[in-house]
C-alpha cells in the first residue's frame, strides 16, 4: 500500500527537505521516512520533539492526540511508542475533512496500526468518557480560541503529574491567533506546570508533581540552532 500525496511538485520538495533536515537532527532518522511521504504542517524539529517525548517521556500513561489529519504527527509519536513498547496512542479527530481513511492507510503503511487507536469523534465528547491517565497530550485540533480552550479544559484533568501538554501552532512562527492566545494564558510556570518552553510552533508545559526533572535528550544539543543552520531560517509554517 502506498501513501496518498497531495499538492504540487513543490509539496514533494518540501517533504524531501523536511526528511533531510530531520535525518541530521539528534534522533531524527526514525521519522525521516514519515516526513518524506506524509503531507502535513509539522516541521522536522517538531517531529523529532514528538518522537523523543513519545519514546522516553516519564510516566506510564497513554498518549492522546487531538487532531490527527493525515497522521504526520501521529506517525512521529507512534514511532516513539514503537521504541518504548509499553504505551499506546489515541488519535482523536472527527475528520471533518474526510481524512479518516487516509490516516488508517498511513498507519498501515508504516506498520503502526496496532499501536494507534484512531477515535473518530469530537475531542470534548471523547474526554467526557475518558478513564485512562495521559502522559502526553498533543492538542492540534480546531484552531479557534474557544475550541483550543475547550480541548485543554476537557483533557487537562486526565494529564498525569509530570505529563506534557503540547499546543501546536501556538508560537510567533505561525498564523493562528487562537492557539497563541491560549498558550499565553494557560501555559505558564506555576502550580499547574513547573516547566514551560517552545519548540518551533509548539508551546509545551510539563505538569507539576513529577518525582524528578526530565527533558527530551535533544535538549542541550542545540536542536534549534542546528535547524536554523541547516535550513537557513526557522522554516515555513503554512497558515492553513
Amino acid at each position: 500500500m502506498t501513501v496518498r500525496r497531495i499538492g504540487t511538485w513543490r509539496d514533494g520538495v518540501r517533504r524531501l527537505r523536511d526528511a533531510a533536515v530531520a535525518s541530521l537532527l539528534p534522533g531524527g532518522l526514525p521519522i525521516a521516512p514519515i516526513l518524506a511521504q506524509v503531507d502535513g504542517y509539522l516541521l522536522p524539529h517538531e517531529g523529532v520533539f514528538l518522537y523523543w517525548i513519545a519514546r522516553l517521556g516519564p510516566g506510564s500513561g497513554c498518549i492522546v492526540e487531538v487532531g490527527s489529519f493525515r497522521g504526520r504527527s501521529t506517525l512521529c509519536m507512534a514511532a516513539g511508542v514503537r521504541g518504548r513498547r509499553e504505551s499506546r496512542l489515541f488519535a482523536v479527530d472527527p475528520h471533518v475533512y474526510r481524512t479518516a481513511e487516509e490516516l488508517q492507510e498511513n498507519l498501515r503503511h508504516f506498520g503502526v496500526e496496532a499501536l494507534v487507536d484512531a477515535i473518530v469523534s469530537p475531542s470534548v465528547e471523547t474526554a467526557r468518557e475518558w478513564r485512562l491517565p495521559v502522559r502526553l497530550l498533543f492538542v492540534d485540533g480546531n484552531h479557534e480560541r474557544e475550541s483550543v480552550e475547550a480541548d485543554v479544559d476537557a483533557w487537562l484533568p486526565h494529564l498525569a503529574p509530570g505529563g506534557f501538554l503540547l499546543l501546536h501552532d501556538s508560537t510567533s512562527i505561525c498564523g493562528f491567533p487562537g492557539p497563541k492566545e491560549v498558550a499565553r494564558a494557560r501555559l505558564r510556570p506555576g502550580s499547574i506546570f513547573d516547566v514551560v518552553d517552545r519548540v518551533g510552533s509548539i508551546t509545551w508545559g510539563r505538569r507539576s508533581g513529577a518525582p524528578g526533572p526530565w527533558l527530551p535528550p535533544m535538549y542541550g544539543k542545540g536542536i534549534l540552532d542546528q535547524y536554523v543552520r541547516i535550513v537557513g531560517r526557522l522554516g515555513e509554517k503554512p497558515t492553513g
